[in-house]
């Protein structure tokens, strides 16, 4: 199950039209959102703060920012691993994993063949 925060659906459309420029992704992304659960940033108030410090203290980034600290309260409070590109994460208290790990980690678990 894929699941994220209304807060970085909104962020991929504008960067689709404002960075990209290209509104016929659109229709794509709406697609993969219809097959995601999508929780809304304010029913994480309880992580968002603790999460916002891990990341303002996380060892990869040292840059201070803690603008995805919506994304690190939504994996605590799921108990879920984070699928990112950004360095940020790490060691912040989740396991973090890029794209060619991810698909590497998955090739390793069994599937049920029934």
């Amino acid at each position: 199950m894929l699941v994220t925060t209304d807060r970085a659906i909104a962020e991929t459309r504008r960067r689709i039209d404002l960075g990209l420029k290209r509104p016929e992704l659109q229709p794509i992304v709406d697609a993969l959102v219809a097959e995601m659960t999508v929780v809304p940033v304010a029913a994480l108030t309880t992580f968002l703060s603790e999460a916002a410090v891990a990341l303002t203290d996380a060892v990869a980034s040292r840059n201070g920012s803690n603008d995805d600290a919506h994304l690190l309260a939504l994996a605590w409070s799921v108990d879920a691993d984070i699928w990112t590109t950004d360095r940020d994460f790490a060691g912040a208290g989740v396991a973090s994993w890029s794209t060619p790990n991810l698909i590497r980690g998955l090739a390793l678990v069994p599937r049920n063949r029934d």
